[in-house]
């Protein structure tokens, strides 16, 4: 994975290199999740990078809990993509699980 965990004793940091994890998720376009009529790969992209960044600034917390604000974020800065919140939920959820420091070892 694309990311490295930095540990002391008040925070978690984490830093993504955000065009290794787009290179990771372009491998993934042709499946079933990715597939959204009329979206192109910006559309996509765009709907990772808000779940990166929702990710960044939430991750203490469950995406559940997260996920209204990544919907209205998603909305905000992308209103006309074709990717609604019902296909974008999942990628998003997705971009949480690689980055949750119990699956790095599986993505490294």
């Amino acid at each position: 994975m694309g990311s490295r965990h930095h540990r002391d004793t008040e925070a978690t940091a984490q830093i993504v290199d955000i065009d290794a994890e787009l290179a990771y998720w372009k491998t993934r376009m042709h499946e079933n999740t990715f597939q959204v009529v009329g979206a192109t790969l910006n559309d996509l992209e765009t709907c990772i990078k808000v779940g990166y960044d929702g990710y960044l600034l939430h991750h203490r917390q469950d995406f559940e809990e997260v996920a209204p604000a990544l919907r209205a974020r998603l909305e905000r800065y992308s209103p006309s993509t074709p990717i609604g919140w019902y296909r974008a939920q999942p990628i998003m959820r997705e971009v949480w699980q690689r980055l949750k420091p119990a699956n790095r070892a599986i993505h490294a």
